[in-house]
């Protein structure tokens, strides 16, 4: 299936702050993706067109350093570490078997199982005569792969300097 994720921008009710409207690219809503925002831990819900959550993600850490786990029919299914100041692979994805392939820096990405078979493509498109991000999953895993994106889409597309870092000179 396809999706566009709409960033929203509206203001923080009962400390829940509302991140993406996820559409079909005919625009009908299919999905929204709410949350709670704390320096040190956070809790993103994707709620269905009637409000009840199809699945959440609860991440410990900071913005740029952090341990998520997706939970999903209050199952968990995946763990989804970031680490921004690691260059070359700032998302890792355990215990389901599936890898990110492609940047994630800039948002162009897929997501494949052990085979090297595609789950879940992530990229920037125009939609509405805006830059928005798209999602096409391919295995009925549309939940999960939301929230995978959701995690990868609420953090700013900029790198973290580190330590191995430097300025080139």
């Amino acid at each position: 299936m396809r999706f566009v994720m709409l960033r929203e921008n509206g203001p923080m009710q009962n400390g829940i702050v509302p991140y993406f409207t996820v559409v079909q690219p005919d625009g009908t809503p299919c999905f929204r993706i709410i949350g709670e925002k704390n320096p040190f831990t956070g809790k993103l819900a994707l709620q269905d067109g009637a409000g009840a959550e199809c699945a959440r993600v609860l991440r410990v850490g900071t913005p740029s350093l952090s341990y998520h786990t997706i939970w999903q029919a209050e199952r968990k299914r995946a763990v989804l570490t970031r680490n921004l100041g690691a260059p070359k692979t700032p998302y890792r994805l355990y215990s389901i078997g599936w890898k990110f392939r492609g940047d994630c820096f800039s948002g162009n990405f897929d997501v494949v199982d052990r085979r090297g078979r595609t789950v879940m493509t992530h990229g920037l498109c125009w939609y509405g005569g805006e830059e928005r991000v798209c999602v096409e999953t391919f295995r009925g895993e549309e939940a999960l792969c939301l929230c995978i994106a959701a995690v990868v889409d609420s953090t700013p597309r900029t790198l973290v300097g580190s330590p191995c870092m430097g300025v080139s000179r």
